[in-house]
């Protein structure tokens, strides 16, 4: 049976604009070109962002973790939860002042030090991770 996971949407697109804005404001005030790059900013944020918050789907079912992103490049990744070695939850200076975490979803086929996925957004994430674990320990002990 498939689940899909809670997530809260306002804050997500919260995030992802202070994150943009953050990000490009250094290049703003270098190069002057504030109120063109400010217009941009504006119209992504209105027309794209919400559209793809929408789009943004975790799932959990009996064997696997499915993450689902993308607007104009769709993404669907499927994680067999039998491969999670770890689920570490993280929360910087921007997620802790809009009251968010991130789970990273660590796994053994990972050839680099970053997650197989990053699930952001989602509205209990210690009950998420408890509901993961869970979900893996009963697979593999069904194996």
């Amino acid at each position: 049976m498939e689940k899909e996971l809670d997530i809260d949407r306002d804050k997500i697109a919260t995030y992802c604009m202070w994150q943009g804005l953050l990000t490009c404001a250094p290049f703003v005030l270098l190069f002057g070109i504030g109120l063109i790059f400010a217009g941009v900013l504006y119209a992504f944020e209105k027309i794209y962002r919400p559209r793809w918050v929408k789009a943004l789907r975790y799932c959990l079912d009996d064997k696997s973790l499915r993450v689902e992103s993308g607007l104009l490049f769709r993404s669907r990744k499927t994680i067999p939860l039998d491969k999670i070695t770890d689920l570490e939850l993280v929360q910087g200076p921007l997620l802790r002042h809009l009251d968010m975490w991130t789970v990273k979803v660590q796994t053994a086929s990972t050839a680099s030090q970053l997650p197989e996925a990053t699930l952001l957004g989602l509205v209990n994430p210690d009950q998420v991770r408890e509901e993961i674990l869970s979900a893996k320990t009963a697979f593999l002990k069904s194996s």
